[in-house]
């Protein structure tokens, strides 16, 4: 099975998990990330908006007080931008909630601590990931690997499998919570 078997297949197995298991696990990922970011010192938080079938970790936001931040797509790019009320996430690029143009642009510094929270199809025990293909995490990730960047993949236990068929282009997780 190549990657993009690997994409289909656990893209329709994550669409099947009924709608009270998905919530149940996003409510445990959510509180993983809170304890982990209650026992750490991060500057901040890159977050996500999720997608249909996506963890939601938007419990997150408003439970911690460090700034958070959203991703932001401009066709082949990412970055992320300031978001300190929920009303500023507009549909946007792959319809998805994106951070209005007004938000303040995220600019890291070498002497911070950041939490990155990654969204992901399927995850290996490694930490590999399989997202939707375009890239935007690891191009995003690759700029910043001299900065301390504390990598959070995310998926649903069903979702997590054996082997990504990673290259030398994917940015591997820290940690991978399910």
């Amino acid at each position: 099975m190549n990657k993009q078997e690997l994409r289909i297949k656990y893209s329709e197995i994550r669409k099947n998990i009924p709608d009270e298991k998905r919530k149940e696990e996003s409510a445990k990922i959510t509180e993983e990330l809170l304890k982990l970011i209650k026992e750490n010192s991060f500057s901040a938080v890159l977050l996500y908006a999720p997608k249909k079938f996506e963890v939601d970790v938007m419990g997150v936001f408003g439970q911690t007080d460090i700034p958070v931040y959203f991703p932001r797509c401009d066709k082949d790019e990412m970055d992320f931008y300031e978001v300190d009320d929920l009303s500023k996430l507009r549909l946007g690029y792959f319809s998805v909630r994106e951070p209005e143009e007004d938000c303040p642009k995220f600019i890291p510094k070498e002497n911070e601590k950041y939490l990155i929270v990654v969204p992901g199809i399927a995850f290996d025990k490694n930490g590999y990931r399989i997202g939707y293909g375009k890239g935007y995490y690891d191009k995003y990730l690759s700029k910043q690997q001299n900065l301390n960047f504390y990598k959070v993949g995310v998926c649903f236990s069903e979702c997590m499998i054996e082997d990504t068929l990673h290259d030398r282009f994917d940015i591997k997780t820290d940690k991978v919570i399910y």
